[in-house]
């Protein structure tokens, strides 16, 4: 990638704003929301982008992942004998909007992310930036995670506030995909390690890796890298803690 690519990850209680050039980071910044109000919430990211010089520039590339918690995967043959809405609504029960609910295709994995979003953040930004792609957050951790270290078990957790995204993949195939909710380190362990146990991954040598949204504390990650040492099931794995992990598979898109 050359020029200049704009990197915004979104979610319910947060918004991040992440610039590259030539895949290095020239700026980084983020705001949180204190309501839930959507008309509060585009005002929050307006004057963010009024009041920072570098979100005012010219960008080659613009990229948004959109982070929640209901996204579920489905292969192409069954998504393309059905619809978004009703996979969403097998997975999640009854849903009263159409616009709400959309669909990434990804074509490397032949599968499709079907997932909920908030109209407004696709007419703000599509306004803003009308070449934007506008994709789920777990679509982009995907491609992240499929780009690099796939032979060995490899487990990401990109933890929100409430809830986390945990993926594995073993031997270039996707293994695992969901979401957990959480409520401290002991949570997020437990989740974890009972999801290799089922399948039986507990005791290989491979990688962990733990990424944190704007939202969470850094206390968090701390707290999970002095607990794992300690969990006999994880001895074996490498813990790291990429930065920028999703702004960075943003990348990978375009």
């Amino acid at each position: 990638m050359t020029g200049k690519h704009l990197a915004i990850q979104i979610s319910a209680k947060a918004a991040r704003f992440v610039v590259f050039k030539n895949e290095i980071v020239l700026h980084e910044s983020s705001v949180n929301f204190v309501t839930t109000e959507e008309e509060d919430q585009k005002q929050f990211v307006e004057d963010h982008f009024k009041a920072s010089s570098s979100l005012q520039e010219d960008f080659d590339e613009v990229t948004l992942a959109w982070a929640d918690k209901r996204s579920t995967l489905v292969p192409n043959n069954i998504f393309a004998e059905s619809s978004p809405k009703s996979i969403f609504e097998l997975c999640y029960g009854k849903y009263e909007r159409n616009d709400d609910i959309d669909y990434n295709r990804i074509s490397e994995l032949g599968i499709v992310n079907v997932f909920e979003i908030p109209v407004w953040i696709k007419r703000f930004f599509v306004l803003k930036f009308p070449r934007i792609i506008i994709q789920h957050e777990g679509t982009h951790a995907l491609r992240g995670v499929m780009n690099v270290d796939t032979f060995r078990a490899k487990v990401t957790a990109i933890v929100h506030d409430g809830y986390f995204q945990l993926i594995i993949v073993k031997h270039n195939n996707l293994e695992f995909y969901s979401t957990f909710d959480y409520q401290n380190v002991e949570d997020v362990i437990y989740h974890l390690v009972f999801t290799l146990q089922q399948k039986e991954l507990t005791g290989e040598k491979g990688f962990i890796d733990f990424s944190l949204s704007t939202e969470v504390d850094n206390e968090l990650l701390e707290a999970f890298k002095n607990s794992i040492g300690r969990i006999k099931e994880l001895k074996d794995c490498e813990f790291r803690s990429p930065n920028n992990f999703i702004a960075k598979s943003q990348l990978l898109c375009v």
